[in-house]
């Protein structure tokens, strides 16, 4: 992989490239940057007002192996650290990403690249095929904002839902069986992190041992807050492909001027 003295940086006339960005200038050191405090891999939330103690204890985690951030208060799924910049400066995507390739070495768009297409599809739910709700995700690009826990329990649940009553009873213990999952501390902050998504609907039954425990468990996709933050994520996407598009174009319409007789 070539190293970042290698790679043609961003000047007046390159454009920016947004996957670099967003897989390799670290979140850690992009929250830095901004102010942040950060010890580690955590880092306290700026809406101190959502905190108790102005968010003493540190509400933001980072993840190293996906560069992305969450403040598990304010924020129902992890983000990039473009939507950190957004977020903390009040900016749109195009400051964010300029504000970004201004203090870090960022390569500018490869030649040739084409924009992924964008899908004519609208994040809606075909009612009572719960299949629907990981297309819904996968589409939306949420999917991959989840933990690999999560994709495994999640496709389980899905399974064990039963057709009529929309409900599915299984254990701690079936959860780990059948996702591949050895911790039921996994299991339970993924559980919890479904809820917190709008995602997932729990029945818990108190005075049970945590293995033995059968909870029910009901796929709430019609959900409006779960619906909506479908639809930021969605919109989300088709904005940095918009944005990526006028980068280029921006970039062509460079090399063309450079390239007229003087």
């Amino acid at each position: 992989m070539a190293t970042a003295r290698e790679m043609p940086l961003c000047n007046g006339s390159a454009q920016p490239d947004l996957q670099y960005i967003k897989s390799s200038v670290s979140i850690v050191t992009v929250a830095r940057e901004l102010g942040l405090h950060v010890t580690g891999y955590k880092a306290r939330c700026w809406r101190t007002e959502r905190h108790r103690n102005g968010d003493a204890d540190p509400s933001i985690g980072f993840q190293r192996s996906k560069n992305r951030w969450r403040c598990f208060v304010c924020d129902p799924q992890s983000q990039s650290n473009l939507d950190l910049v957004m977020s903390v400066l009040g900016c749109d995507l195009r400051q964010a990403v300029l504000w970004i390739a201004e203090r870090f070495p960022v390569p500018s768009l490869p030649k040739g690249a084409h924009v992924r297409k964008r899908e004519g599809w609208s994040p809606r739910f075909r009612v009572g095929v719960m299949e629907d709700v990981i297309t819904v995700l996968v589409q939306s690009g949420l999917w991959s904002d989840l933990s690999a826990s999560e994709r495994s329990i999640l496709p389980v649940i899905v399974t064990f839902t039963d057709r009529e009553t929309g409900c599915a009873g299984i254990s701690y213990r079936g959860l780990m069986r059948f996702s591949g999952v050895g911790s039921p501390a996994t299991i339970s902050q993924t559980i919890r992190h479904f809820e917190q998504l709008h995602l997932l609907q729990v029945s818990r039954k108190p005075g049970e041992l945590l293995f033995r425990r059968v909870n029910q468990y009901r796929l709430t996709s019609d959900d409006p807050d779960f619906q909506a933050i479908v639809m930021k994520a969605w919109q989300r996407q088709r904005e940095e492909i918009e944005l990526e598009r006028q980068l280029r174009a921006e970039q062509k319409q460079a090399r063309r001027a450079k390239a007229l007789p003087v």
